[in-house]
Parts: C-alpha cells; structure tokens; sequence
C-alpha cells in the first residue's frame, strides 16, 4: 500500500479571499482587551483571522473593517497595525541574525566576505541599506560568479548599518557573509517573509522548503 498524501494546509485571507499556504499570510487574535494584534508566530490560543503578508492588505483590512467580519464581533483594529506587524518582521529577521552571528556563522568586513566569496563558503549576503554602492557592487559581482547568491534569494538589503552593528555588536558594519547553518537558513526565510510583506511579493514555495519543529520566525508574538 502506498502512502497517503496529505494537503498542505491552507488559510483564506479575510479581505481578498484568496486561499493560501499560511506562510503567505499573517494570522491575527484578539487580545483580553478586544483589541485585534498580530501573531507571527502562529501560536497565540483563540480563533484567528488571517491576511495576506503584505502591507498594503493589512492597512486595507484595517481600513475595510475586515477583523470585525472575521472575528464576527466588533473589535478594535489600531490605525499602526501594518506598522506594528513590520516592526514584529524586522524585530524577528535581527534576532535570527543574531543567533546566527553567535554560532560563528556571520563574517563582516569588506575584505573578509571577499574572502568567503573567493572561497564559495556563504550561503548568503547582507548589505546595508545606506551603505556605499561601490563595495556592494564589487562583492555582488563576485558572488554571483562563485555562488549565484541572488537566484537563491539570499541577498538581503533591507536593515540599515545602525541596525546590523546594534544586532551583531561591532562598529561600521556594512558588508555580511553567512555562512550554512540552520540558523543562517531561517534568518534568510524571515528576511524573505519581511521583504515581501513591504514590496508586496510573496514566494510561497521558498517557505515550503522549510517546516522546522521550532518557531520559524524568531520574534516577539505580539507587540
């Protein structure tokens, strides 16, 4: 006898109805206080009410009063709640940086990542946001000849340096190498998920790839 195949579970976004792998989508309770917040880590008890991971359907569900259609009651959605939900995003692809960065998997350093690339050792790159085009585009032109990191998805621009130096504890950080480890590969699926929240572009089957026993994402459950 063969196996049977099981569905992969879906979900349907309370504002566009579209029907979706959970990852696609941001699933959302209902506080003691009848306030609606964000549960990125999809274990918060009660009933909840998912959206599609974008910004724009989160402000739009707030807008549209799609959480009181939802729940079935009327609750409060807080005018910040797409904000809220990024900054949940951003707080979550940091700290799985930092778990990273202290199991030795995180190189800084133009020179050192040159280094890596020469190498063929990283799984992916980060650059900062404000950082000069220059170096980045020297080092991009490396990996994309030793690596081919970008059809990957794991070159991430999306922190400022303010943000990597307070993450990873060193001054004037700008250029990133991570190298394999589980960490590494969680932090590149929650940086995704932050990217496609705000630019609006979703890559279910990345996240397919991927179903750990812990919390994929690493952030705070609720703000």
């Amino acid at each position: 006898m063969t196996a049977r195949r099981t569905k992969p579970p879906e979900r349907t976004c309370a504002l566009t109805r579209r029907t979706g792998a959970p990852e696609t989508m941001i699933r959302f309770v209902v506080a003691p206080d009848g306030t609606v917040v964000p549960d990125i880590k999809r274990r918060l008890p009660g009933r909840g009410v998912w959206i599609d991971a974008t910004r724009e359907s989160v402000a739009m569900a707030v807008k549209k009063r799609a959480f009181s259609r939802g729940f079935k009651a009327q609750v409060e959605a807080p005018e910040t709640l797409a904000d809220d939900v990024a900054a949940l995003l951003r707080r979550s692809a940091l700290e799985r940086l930092s778990i990273a960065h202290k199991t030795g998997a995180v190189v800084t350093g133009f020179e050192k990542v040159k280094a890596s690339l020469a190498a063929g050792e990283p799984a992916g790159l980060v650059f900062a946001s404000d950082g000069a085009m220059d170096g980045r585009q020297k080092l991009e032109s490396l990996a994309k000849k030793a690596c081919d990191l970008h059809n990957k998805g794991n070159v991430i621009d999306l922190f400022s340096s303010a943000e990597l130096e307070s993450t990873l504890g060193r001054d004037r950080v700008v250029h990133v190498a991570l190298m394999p480890c589980r960490s590494t590969k969680i932090f590149f699926l929650d940086a995704e998920r932050l990217r496609a929240y705000m630019f609006g572009v979703t890559h279910p089957e990345k996240h397919r790839e991927h179903q750990p026993d812990e919390h994929t994402f690493a952030g705070p459950l609720a703000v």
